[in-house]
């Protein structure tokens, strides 16, 4: 019996966030692992907060788990907090979701759940045969967020109800547990006695331990995982951009891996992606030539010019019109969307002109200014052309995007000042010969474009 306390104590010592923890609550169900985790919790911490949902899935029956709960809570003489809700679904998932979006809200510092050596061997037997790589493999975690712990998950339920009798503590069986039209119930009451019986009579400690392995091992990978993600990802507004020539650089396990990283980044979450999706992004990063785009849950992944652009569909969908044009201050600056950065225009007299760079002639400009031609900010348009330096050719900007690689997804927002529909100012490309200074220029208009990289 003393095994059981000694390792929620060891348990405890273990994350010193624990120990320091001012307000901790308890997941109870009314079960027996979670009646046992309260009362452990109650020997260990000064203060605790029982946490019960009551879903109403059950009727009768879930109202008799809530008063079990509120007479537990009295005779440990801590803190109860009760919600009720009704779930739009009836699938684990949901009733998950609703459980820990609730604990976040409940004012407790961190917060213990019941799961033990069998729910992990659960998980794990389940996943796997499913399909998952190893981070699925290492079952449930025994820390999410640095906020939930599972401190019984190296013990066992028999042992569990054994301590509870033992000192003649009350608990409630849920009956769903036993309808095996629940998949998780199948593996439990099925699958798991014929693997103890046939193969290995300490099965579940086998998973556990399999589990314990790969989530120490993970979490020293995701280390690593995560240095090198430094050196090969950069923001470009709400964009995260990945440089593919150093990616691909490294070996395919560590290539799966990243991916999986650079997605949950910017998804937020791992739902729903599964293999074939990543195999699909290391692709598209693999190709060597052209451009090349694919969808995956929740996200956009554009690949140009060795660099692949993820986004949020959500943030794709709320990008503004592709085509904007406005008033070009002299002198004043300009916002351009999508976060492409500012253009900031001041009139200068003198001018050397060796070191004019993207400034043009304002004297010459201006006297072309008319009532019909006046000069504005405008993003890139198909068939816009320069003429640039000595040349008396006009180059197609789409052009010099493809000689500079510029990648397909800052052209959209590319700031060019006109005067009526003559580009006269390019970003990054500078002036038309026709309005660049001269020798003999006396005023210069000086544009500058600040690029929103990294904003």
């Amino acid at each position: 019996m003393m095994v059981l306390v000694e390792s929620f104590f060891e348990f405890v010592r273990r994350y010193p966030v624990l120990a320091g923890a001012q307000r901790v609550g308890v997941a109870v169900s009314g079960g027996g692992d979670s009646v046992a985790l309260a009362c452990l919790a109650r020997e260990c911490f000064s203060s605790i907060t029982l946490l019960h949902m009551n879903y109403g899935l059950r009727g009768i029956e879930s109202d008799l788990d809530e008063s079990c709960v509120r007479d537990l809570a009295f005779r440990l003489g801590c803190e109860l907090l009760v919600e009720r809700v009704v779930p739009e679904g009836r699938s684990e998932e949901e009733l998950r979701r609703l459980r820990y979006e609730w604990f976040s809200r409940c004012g407790v510092d961190v917060v213990l759940t019941g799961h033990t050596r069998e729910d992990q061997a659960e998980t794990v037997l389940f996943r796997l045969v499913r399909g998952t790589g190893p981070d699925g493999l290492a079952g449930i975690s025994p820390v999410v967020d640095g906020r939930v712990y599972r401190p019984l998950l190296e013990a066992g339920r028999g042992e569990i109800r054994a301590w509870l009798k033992s000192r003649e503590i009350a608990w409630r069986e849920d009956l769903s547990n036993l309808d095996l039209g629940y998949r998780r119930n199948w593996i439990r009451h099925e699958l798991l006695p014929l693997l103890r019986r046939e193969l290995n009579p300490e099965v579940e400690r086998a998973l556990g331990n399999l589990a314990e392995i790969v989530w120490d091992d993970s979490a020293w990978i995701d280390g690593i995982v995560r240095d090198r993600l430094e050196v090969m990802v950069f923001c470009e507004g709400e964009r995260v951009v990945l440089d593919c020539s150093k990616f691909c650089g490294e070996a395919l396990g560590l290539r799966r891996r990243l991916m999986r990283a650079l997605i949950e980044r910017v998804k937020g979450d791992l739902r729903e992606i599964e293999f074939a999706h990543i195999e699909a992004a290391l692709r598209l990063c693999d190709e060597k030539e052209g451009n090349g785009r694919i969808q995956v849950p929740g996200l956009d992944l554009m690949r140009s010019f060795g660099l692949l652009r993820v986004i949020r569909l959500e943030s794709l969908r709320a990008m503004p019109e592709r085509n904007f044009r406005v008033d070009f201050p002299v002198p004043g600056k300009v916002i351009v969307p999508e976060g492409a950065g500012i253009v900031v225009s001041t009139v200068d007299p003198g001018c050397n002109y060796n070191e004019s760079g993207g400034s043009l002639d304002w004297d010459r400009l201006f006297a072309a200014v008319d009532a019909e031609r006046r000069l504005e900010l405008r993003n890139w348009r198909p068939g816009d052309s320069l003429v640039r330096g000595e040349s008396t050719e006009p180059e197609k900007v789409k052009e010099l995007f493809q000689k500079h690689r510029i990648p397909l997804w800052r052209r959209r927002a590319w700031p060019i000042v006109v005067l009526g529909d003559l580009p006269v100012w390019v970003g990054e490309f500078g002036p038309t010969a026709d309005f660049a200074v001269r020798p003999d220029t006396r005023t210069a208009l000086r544009i500058k474009w600040t690029q929103g990289l990294g904003s």
